[in-house]
């Protein structure tokens, strides 16, 4: 007997195994690393600025940032 399903019960196992065909395989050097840490700088960066609009830090031309508009 076959370790897998046939096909006709389990379609999708077949497709994400194709997919992840080198899971556990380790690639040299730093990888996607640099990636990874440009995403989060940006992400921090959009945090820090959405925390200074919350906090009226900086000021929106034309916008109001105030809880009492919201009602």
């Amino acid at each position: 007997m076959s370790q897998y399903a046939s096909k006709k019960t389990a379609p999708l196992q077949y497709f994400f195994r194709s997919i992840n065909s080198e899971a556990g395989r380790v690639t040299r050097g730093w990888g996607t690393t640099p990636i990874m840490v440009g995403i989060i700088i940006l992400f921090g960066l959009f945090l820090l600025i959405m925390t200074q609009i919350v906090n009226s830090s900086i000021m929106l031309q034309g916008m109001d940032v105030d809880w009492t508009s919201l009602n």
